[in-house]
């Protein structure tokens, strides 16, 4: 396929996909302290971050879309798609984090991404990524098996045999290996995946945003009313400071925007606004807290095993 006629055809379903899942969230948020930026960077593309810095319900959000193009792709995203290497890109992608102000709500991610190389203005390789994941600061397992009970409904239009895959390679993608622990409780995770053809990608990529914005409405209605305490926002912030030494040192989504020469302001949107960091502060934790640390260092099994 020519690759402006294919640009047009991803870039108008992920504009989609983004726009439904700000009409689901942006209703728990003040509308003054919703930040609204279609934005345009010379030399790489165009998009449209949609922030909450500091809101009421919300400490910080993202729900970023975009649609950028290169001459060579960054050494980030060559790995296994070595014929690539060198060649002029297109990728466009959904970005959503939220961090919720009240300690028990998790903070959630999601991300589905599609990239392509072409010569002679035809596209030449395709490929899809994406997933979600989950941070919780209080253990709750009935929504550990709802969120993972969702990815697994998402990833069986596929095939029965994806999940278990996907749900592995999140596990083993969202690890910090100098804390020996998980940034948070999994889901999905795929990168560089094909697909039969190209509608299969998009439809999966539809299926797994369906599936994240319907397990975290649920999360979110569930524990809004919910109290906490200033010892519980503290062990919070503590917590979210795993979640910044994760993407700044191993993300490879921030890698590629880095090297790409991205927006600053898109890549470091996932970044909470308040992270702390003490010392030797998880030595003394309560029982609550003790379980969601085994929780993230040994991953389960939450649809079988629980």
């Amino acid at each position: 396929m020519n690759i402006l006629d294919r640009q047009e055809q991803i870039a108008n379903a992920f504009k989609g996909i983004h726009e439904n899942i700000l009409t689901e969230f942006k209703q728990h948020e003040k509308e003054e302290n919703i930040i609204d930026d279609h934005w345009e960077k010379h030399g790489l593309g165009t998009g449209h971050s949609v922030i909450i810095d500091d809101g009421e319900f919300f400490g910080k959000a993202g729900i970023n879309f975009s649609n950028i193009k290169g001459e060579k792709l960054p050494a980030s995203s060559v790995g296994s798609i070595n014929k690539s290497s060198g060649l002029p890109y297109f990728a466009t992608g959904v970005s959503v984090v939220f961090h919720p102000k009240n300690p028990n709500i998790p903070t959630s991610h999601l991300n589905i991404r599609y990239f392509c190389t072409y010569k002679n203005n035809e596209v030449f390789e395709e490929w899809f990524g994406g997933g979600f994941d989950l941070t919780p600061y209080v253990l709750d397992e009935d929504d550990c098996r709802d969120w993972h009970q969702s990815a697994k409904n998402a990833c069986d239009t596929l095939g029965k045999e994806y999940f278990e895959l996907f749900k592995k390679n999140c596990d083993e993608y969202f690890f910090l290996p100098h804390r020996k622990e998980h940034r948070g409780i999994g889901g999905i995770f795929y990168e560089k995946q094909t697909f039969k053809n190209t509608a299969e990608g998009l439809n999966f990529s539809q299926q797994v945003a369906i599936a994240f914005t319907e397990a975290y409405k649920k999360i979110i209605t569930k524990h809004k009313n919910t109290e906490y305490s200033d010892e519980d926002t503290k062990f919070q912030r503590f917590r979210r400071g795993r979640y910044v030494e994760f993407n700044l040192v191993y993300d490879r989504g921030t890698l590629f925007g880095l090297q790409s020469g991205g927006r600053i302001e898109s890549i470091l949107m996932s970044l909470p606004n308040a992270a702390e960091w003490h010392y030797k502060f998880d030595s003394k934790l309560t029982d609550k807290q003790e379980r969601l640390y085994e929780a993230l260092k040994n991953p389960i099994d939450w649809i079988n095993n629980v």
